[in-house]
């Protein structure tokens, strides 16, 4: 009987150990403590327990483990950050921007840096990267 409030204690702290370090590893042998615990039900010596122990945990391991992980790496889509979605973004130039200037983007102003021919007030630019914390613009339809 002591050996089963053993068994339970070990089950308990290995459960304890996988929610706290997120490793989903430590929880497949709480399976080898439970199967030595009902091998102790049976009346097997503590030998046998332990050896069933190992086995269990050898087998969950062995082939849960890496179920797991595969499971747990399955891609989770990377929202973008505020700035990348201003990527490709047409505007109209309030005022001629030469080689710097700022424009308000959703109520920010950015600072923003031409790579292109001047953009003359009206005509149409387009956001096509970001370097450092300036946007980097080239008027429509230059190459």
């Amino acid at each position: 009987m002591t050996s089963i409030i053993i068994w339970i204690i070990i089950a308990a702290l290995v459960v304890i150990i996988d929610i706290t370090t997120s490793n989903f590893l430590f929880s497949f042998f709480a399976l080898g403590a439970i199967a030595a615990m009902i091998s102790e039900i049976f009346n097997a010596t503590v030998g046998t327990q332990i050896i069933i122990f190992l086995i269990v945990n050898l087998i969950t391991v062995a082939i849960g483990y890496p179920l797991t992980r595969k499971s747990l790496k399955k891609k989770v889509e990377r929202l973008p950050l505020m700035e990348e979605k201003y990527i490709g973004v047409v505007k109209e130039a309030e005022e001629d921007i030469k080689e710097e200037g700022r424009i308000k983007l959703e109520g920010i102003y950015w600072g923003i840096k031409n790579i292109g021919d001047e953009i003359k007030a009206g005509e149409k630019f387009k956001i096509i990267s970001i370097e450092g914390i300036k946007l980097i613009v080239k008027k429509e339809g230059e190459n």
